[in-house]
């Protein structure tokens, strides 16, 4: 597994200003921690990454993409969702330039970027997936799902008992 992970000294000592990457990252170990994905392809990581002694400062210009494979909502059967993002990680080694409120990490001596993607993933899951045919599936078993757009059709047709009353009464104009 690549780790990507970069010493600030060794940088600075060789006058490194700009680094280029395309890797391919195994989270296999993260995943197994988080019980929404069910497995991960490599994630591919594209970009630059660009150093600032004087500022103390690298920030990184990635795009990820990769695929996960998630639980269906309905059926429970595996779905493979694509995603790709792009993020734009900040690392700071100045305590004083450090700032706990901004989008930024504060590093010591050694940046981990493989934790900046990890948590760029995170955010990439959905609260809800469900495969093609889902629907379709439940209705060959018997099960009857009320979809939003079936609910909207139902209210505009459907008159509520309590109020049709209502509806033999006259307005003047």
């Amino acid at each position: 597994m690549i780790n990507l992970i970069y010493k600030i000294a060794k940088l600075i000592k060789e006058s490194t200003k700009e680094i280029q990457i395309n890797e391919e990252i195994d989270f296999s170990d993260a995943v197994k921690q988080n019980p929404d994905i069910r497995k991960m392809s490599k994630v591919l990581v594209t970009g630059k990454g660009f150093i600032n002694a004087t500022e103390r400062t690298m920030i990184f210009n990635l795009t990820i993409q990769g695929e996960m494979t998630l639980s269906c909502a309905l059926t429970l059967d595996d779905v493979n969702y694509p995603f790709k993002a792009t993020l734009n990680p900040v690392f700071i080694w100045d305590q004083e330039k450090y700032d706990e409120n901004s989008e930024s990490y504060f590093v010591k001596d050694t940046i981990e970027l493989a934790f900046a993607i990890w948590q760029e993933i995170f955010i990439q899951i959905p609260l809800r997936v469900t495969k093609d045919g889902a629907y379709d599936e439940l209705a060959r078993q018997g099960i009857d799902i009320l979809t939003k757009e079936i609910f909207e059709e139902e209210a505009k047709t459907k008159i509520d008992p309590r109020f049709s009353v209502l509806e033999n009464l006259k307005f003047e104009e």
